[in-house]
């Protein structure tokens, strides 16, 4: 039989040592990683006005983001046909775009709408647009008199 020198001995001492501390504690790794990520986003602003300059209109708005003009027709001092015309302009007041729409209340006959049919349509940020609607009607007879006539334009806006 052999016998070991304590130099070799020793050495097989500390591989057997490092061989248990590994087995017995495990052999593993760990990552860890993070990130912080900051988006900054910018809303604009939305509203539109309504406007008319024109007699008898009156302007009403109405919540959140619309309004109506009504419009009575002056008296009407003949029986030849005519017309009261009414202009009125729809002002974007924020940088959004605004979705519009125009509807209008219906007037009974000999009388009619002047404003033509208006799409939904978008009015730019900032943007606005005329328009010109009233009143129209053919010649009047003896059962027209002491008639009243008005026209509600409703406008609404979304975003």
């Amino acid at each position: 039989m052999k016998i070991l020198s304590a130099r070799k001995f020793a050495g097989i001492l500390m591989v057997s040592g490092l061989v248990l501390g590994l087995i017995g504690s495990g052999v593993g790794a760990s990552f860890s990683d993070s990130t912080t990520a900051k988006l900054s986003i910018s809303v604009g602003t939305f509203g539109i006005v309504i406007n008319s300059t024109t007699p008898n209109a009156v302007v009403t708005p109405t919540a959140p983001n619309g309004a109506s003009v009504t419009y009575t027709c002056p008296d009407i001092e003949s029986s030849a046909a005519g017309n009261c015309p009414l202009a009125f302009t729809i002002t974007s007041t924020g940088t959004m775009p605004a979705n519009i729409t125009v509807a209008a209340t219906a007037v009974a006959a000999p009388f009619a709408d002047m404003l033509a049919p208006v799409a939904p349509y978008v009015l730019a940020g900032g943007g606005h647009t005329d328009f010109a609607g009233g009143i129209s009607w053919g010649v009047l007879g003896m059962t027209d008199l002491g008639q009243s006539v008005s026209i509600t334009y409703t406008i609404t806006a979304t975003a």
